[in-house]
């Protein structure tokens, strides 16, 4: 791959050079508009990566899990599936780091490992889409993004678990 990156923007500096663009000056250029970007989305991704922290270390996804604990235990299914799909919307390190104890526990090929990826692959980082996507052009009211997003994770989740029943209980 880094190869393949590394031939692109030799095809570009060559191009750049036969056309006798002034290459040290655009990139210059981009540079500055890159930082200015960033500026404008600096203020959000950190109020947002100190939200996902506030709501890892204050035990709200702990309280969650147990609220749902005796319906999953019903339908036999660990805890920790109910904690990958609370955190699927709001970090997605978080869930991955869940997938892969999950992977380690059972083996990828475990009908729970099948679940917990299909959890993970279907649902998105609501939360990070929202918040970098609506800062990044200057818009405040998401109207119906976020409760939209959230239903579809929702959804992903107990079609997810749905599909495991119908296949492996």
């Amino acid at each position: 791959m880094n190869k393949i990156v590394f031939i692109l923007l030799l095809c570009v500096f060559i191009d750049g050079l036969i056309k006798h663009y002034p290459l040290f000056d655009l990139f210059i250029e981009g540079v500055k508009d890159a930082l200015t970007l960033f500026q404008t989305l600096f203020t959000t991704l950190m109020a947002f990566m100190v939200f996902v922290q506030l709501l890892q270390s204050s035990g709200t996804i702990e309280l969650l899990s147990h609220l749902f604990q005796p319906v999953l235990q019903f339908l036999q299914i660990p805890i920790d599936i109910l904690v990958l799909g609370l955190l699927r919307p709001v970090s997605a390190n978080a869930s991955l780091s869940y997938l892969y104890s999950f992977y380690e526990m059972f083996g990828v090929d475990h009908p729970l490992s099948l679940l917990a990826t299909l959890i993970q692959s279907g649902s998105d980082t609501t939360f990070y889409v929202v918040t970098l996507y609506f800062s990044s052009i200057h818009m405040k009211k998401t109207r119906y993004a976020l409760p939209v997003g959230l239903t579809m994770d929702f959804l992903s989740v107990i079609f997810a678990i749905m599909i495991y029943l119908k296949m492996f209980v």
